[in-house]
């Protein structure tokens, strides 16, 4: 049962994405690349969504109800990437004292 609501789950996410970034036509493949991440129960999950071309995030988080057991979530915009100039570049750094 779980697979079956990830996979609609995950179709809708991704007929969503495609209509809003724009259309299904256009799209080059392999553009959006989905990663899986577990979380808490083995039913819940996370799946982090890349925009390989414009370098839009997206993370589809998902949580199971206590009550009845059925998937609820949301997908949330999580920002987009700043490419370096040449490999090895440090794009952020953070904790770094002087």
């Amino acid at each position: 049962m779980v697979k079956k609501r990830y996979g609609l789950v995950f179709a809708l996410t991704l007929a969503f994405l495609l209509t809003t970034v724009g259309s299904a036509v256009a799209v080059e493949s392999g553009r959006y690349q989905a990663m899986q991440i577990s979380v808490g129960k083995k039913n819940e999950y996370n799946i982090f969504i890349l925009d390989t071309k414009e370098g839009h995030m997206w993370l589809l988080e998902t949580r199971e109800s206590r009550i009845d057991g059925k998937l609820f979530g949301g997908l949330k915009y999580q920002g987009k990437l700043r490419p370096g100039k040449k490999a090895g570049d440090v794009i952020f750094e953070f904790g770094k004292t002087e």
